[in-house]
Formats: structure tokens, C-alpha cells, sequence
């Protein structure tokens, strides 16, 4: 009989602690740094619509950058932008968040190649863009804005000649995250799954602060 009633009140106070513990706030929101304002740019989409970078305030933007002839990161890097696409979508983030892909390749990239591309990986051209234009715009955006390493690369054609010809182009393989004022908030790695859940968490943040 005492083990019954030392049971039921052992249950009593359990009943109190377990509100408790389903009361307990959400952990809060890991604070993002600021790393900087990018600089406004001008490209050319892959419908050869002009494209200015301001254009995008009052959003979110996650960017990427590849190229159409990349056989290697880029088809990876861009399977992931299209799942991270998904993913803001299910977050109910898609009207408060832009994705943005800059080739790297410029000179090859034209808008026509962008399209065939971004449509082979069934990209959502109303919520994400792909870019190119001049070599010098699209290497200043990359380097100076975005904070990323780019560089063209010529193919060794044998006994140690380079073919100028034939060439392949070093890029970064980190998301970016833009806040909707225009200024970086994070770098992710493309290909730790873990970096891109903290990504889609930290894109909900932001589309709940001021422009």
C-alpha cells in the first residue's frame, strides 16, 4: 500500500515539472555576423534581362557560382541549391527569398547556355537567377563582393605546355547569405548537410529583420 502511494506521488510531482519543460522557450537565434555590404553590380540573366544586385533589397538572397561546363563540384553545388530551393519553399520562405547563381565562366556562359542549364536542374527561374556578362564585372562581383576566389586556370596540354585554349576556372564552392539591406551574413559549406540546415534557419532570421 506505502509503494502505491509513494508511486502516485512521485506522479504528482512529475505532473508540474513535465509543464515546465513543455513551457520552455525555443532556443533563441544564433547571432549572425556582419561581414559586409556588397557593392551593386550589373549582369545579364538567362533570359538576357539586365540584372542589377539592388534590385534584389528587401529579400533574402542565397548565391552560389559555377559553370555550365563544370563537370565536377558544380552539377553538386547546384543539386544542393535546387534541394535548398525546396526547402525555403516548404519553410514558407519563397516570396521572402531569392536564389542567385553567378557563372564563373563568362566568356562560354552565355544567357542561352545559363537557361539550358538552370532548366536541366529544374531550377524555379521565378525564385532563382543565374547571371553572366563582361569578365571584369562578373570577376568583381565574385571577388570583391561576395568575398569568393576566382580564377581561369589553362589546361597543361602536355610536356609541360598550357593550352590557352583549353582552360578550366577555380571557384568558390560556399553559399552566401545576403541579408535584405544587401550585407553578407554567412558563408556555408556546400557540402556539409549541417551547414546548410543552420543556412535555411539562419534565411528564416533574417526575413524577420528590418530592410
Amino acid at each position: 500500500m506505502r509503494r502505491g502511494w509513494a508511486l502516485f506521488a512521485l506522479l504528482l510531482c512529475a505532473i508540474p515539472v513535465a509543464a515546465l519543460l513543455l513551457r520552455r522557450p525555443a532556443a533563441p537565434a544564433r547571432e549572425l555576423p556582419r561581414l559586409g555590404a556588397v557593392p551593386d553590380f550589373a549582369l545579364t540573366t538567362q533570359d538576357g534581362k539586365p540584372y542589377a544586385f539592388h534590385d534584389e533589397r528587401g529579400k533574402v538572397v542565397v548565391v552560389d557560382f559555377i559553370f555550365t561546363r563544370c563537370t565536377e563540384i558544380c552539377p553538386r553545388l547546384t543539386a544542393e541549391m535546387r534541394t535548398l530551393q525546396k526547402r525555403l519553399v516548404e519553410a514558407g520562405l519563397r516570396d521572402q527569398t531569392k536564389l542567385l547563381s553567378i557563372s564563373v565562366d563568362p566568356q562560354r556562359d552565355t544567357p542561352a547556355a545559363l537557361r539550358t542549364f538552370a532548366e536541366k536542374f529544374g531550377a524555379d527561374l521565378s525564385t532563382w537567377t543565374f547571371v553572366t556578362g563582361p569578365a571584369r564585372a562578373v570577376e568583381d562581383s565574385v571577388v570583391r563582393g561576395f568575398k569568393q576566389a576566382m580564377d581561369r586556370v589553362a589546361v597543361d596540354a602536355g610536356a609541360g605546355v598550357l593550352d590557352e585554349d583549353r582552360f578550366t576556372v577555380i571557384h568558390g564552392s560556399r553559399f552566401v547569405l545576403v541579408d535584405r539591406a544587401g550585407t553578407i551574413r554567412g558563408f556555408y559549406d556546400s557540402a556539409r548537410p549541417e551547414e546548410v540546415e543552420h543556412l535555411v534557419e539562419d534565411a528564416r532570421t533574417l526575413t524577420k529583420e528590418g530592410p
